[in-house]
């Protein structure tokens, strides 16, 4: 599975150019806990489309009553969470059901990085509808100071206990989890090009 890191304000501009009334979709791609994105996504929308953003949390949801709360739902972006507490056949009838999803929203299934891939192996055709827009959302580096940069990668260091010199080389052997956080790591390093 490929996807690649954007800050969140790339993602609120995709958004923004989808043509009105058409619905469109992405996948995020970040660890189920990582819910601060979701602040700075509200503020990007009022910021650049002035748009409502709808929040359906799936864990206890079937398919079919999912496809019923986004079809009643008025919001112009709406996010998906608790895709992790899904069966397969849940992903399946998603999208047998894919038709039903056309509702004039743009659509932001978040999930985690194991999710992701059985979501996509079970929903081929919604991931046919997802094309290039799965995104690890990653801190937007240029609205960073140099403190807050540092004050992650601490975090990061601690956390995994491996220091940047071998996040760097595993990255360029191909070796490293494609975890987002390690997506995370190499942009705040200054080498996205490492990222897959």
């Amino acid at each position: 599975m490929k996807f690649r890191p954007a800050p969140i304000f790339e993602i609120v501009r995709l958004i923004d150019l989808q043509p009105p009334g058409e619905t469109g979709f992405c996948m995020l791609v970040a660890s189920s806990a990582a819910t601060e994105f979701v602040s700075e996504l509200r503020e990007e929308l009022d910021l650049q489309i002035a748009g409502s953003l709808g929040l359906i949390e799936v864990a206890e949801l079937t398919a079919i009553a999912l496809l019923d709360q986004l079809r009643t739902g008025g919001d112009a972006v709406v996010l998906m969470a608790g895709f992790d507490r899904w069966g397969d056949s849940q992903f399946v009838a998603l999208d047998v059901n894919r038709s039903r999803l056309d509702t004039g929203a743009f659509l932001i299934f978040h999930v985690d990085l194991k999710t992701a891939g059985r979501f996509l192996d079970h929903a081929p055709n919604i991931r046919s509808f997802l094309g290039p827009n799965i995104f690890a959302p990653v801190p937007d580096t240029s609205s960073m100071g140099p403190r807050e940069i540092s004050d992650r990668l601490n975090q990061l260091r601690t956390h995994y206990g491996m220091s940047d010199a071998e996040v760097i080389d595993r990255a360029a052997k191909n070796d490293l989890p494609a975890e987002p956080d390690f997506i995370e790591w190499l942009v705040l390093l200054g080498r996205s090009e490492l990222v897959l």
